[in-house]
């Protein structure tokens, strides 16, 4: 008895509940795993502090009852969904945590979908241009029209801010989004050929950012600022604000470039335009 006693432990198998998604009957896998086997996705936001600490203030009063969601890779599981949760349940000292196995092929969608929190349109561009970049990687020659690629990016504007924004952080994405919703579509090409045409779409997008903060800066100086005055020199750059139907990009950036150039010269004709929405 006494040599039973002293024998080592046979290590327990983790038990794991699989089911199947109600809507695709796809499948998944419920189980609980040690929190060092788990890390999050490289092209995750950046985390809110303000969350993660509301998030420990929940988990130590009710528990941690909602299940990360993740994909299994390389031995470790990447979470698409829960990086607060994750990063409380650190703080927390936690040891293991319940999460949902997902199949591989849901990874790019969930990055596009993440049910967490409404990403502003700085995070969706620098998480379509990683998603975007992660496709480059694994087939340069796939089409961007590709639906496997259509369905993981929200939207083919994304990528282009997403190369803007990386050369410049206080790029005015938001405001521009009503141009280039109607002119920067996913294009008939090879990412590898896509790419290079949409680093040079977001060096035209930096340039009309550029020229609204001269105008702006003009008008400043000049008194007449006021805090929607972006929104008022983009209105009277726009030469399509009226059109519904889709415009080629370089027809867009041509004209709007022209009329800021002209606003440049001479930033009083901007006060007589009413801001449109």
């Amino acid at each position: 008895m006494e040599l039973l006693k002293n024998m080592p432990k046979k290590k327990e198998k983790r038990e794991e509940f699989q089911f199947k998604d109600p809507r695709h009957q796809q499948d998944l896998v419920f189980k609980v795993v040690p929190i060092d086997s788990l890390e999050v996705v490289e092209h995750q936001r950046k985390p809110s502090n303000y969350h993660v600490t509301h998030l420990i203030s929940s988990i130590e009063r009710v528990g941690f009852i909602v299940p990360l969601v993740v994909v299994e890779k390389d031995g470790k599981y990447v979470i698409l969904d829960g990086q607060h949760r994750f990063l409380a349940a650190q703080k927390l000292e936690l040891k293991e945590l319940p999460v949902i196995v997902v199949p591989q092929k849901l990874a790019n969608l969930m990055m596009n979908f993440n049910i967490e929190k409404e990403l502003n349109i700085r995070e969706k561009s620098y998480v379509a241009l990683n998603i975007y970049r992660q496709y480059l990687r694994q087939n340069p020659q796939i089409l961007e029209t590709e639906p496997v690629l259509t369905d993981s990016i929200e939207q083919a504007y994304y990528v282009t801010l997403g190369i803007g924004y990386e050369k410049e952080e206080r790029l005015r994405g938001g405001m521009l989004e009503s141009i280039m919703k109607k002119c920067d579509f996913f294009l008939e090409m090879p990412l590898e050929e896509a790419l290079k045409e949409r680093e040079r779409r977001s060096e035209r997008v930096r340039q009309v950012n550029s020229l609204i903060s001269e105008i702006a800066q003009k008008l400043k100086e000049m008194e007449k600022w006021h805090p929607f005055v972006y929104q008022q020199i983009l209105s009277f750059a726009n030469p399509y604000k009226r059109k519904r139907e889709p415009v080629e990009f370089d027809e867009m950036f041509d004209n709007l470039t022209k009329n800021l150039e002209e606003a440049r010269a001479n930033p009083e004709i901007i006060l007589k335009e009413k801001i449109e929405e």
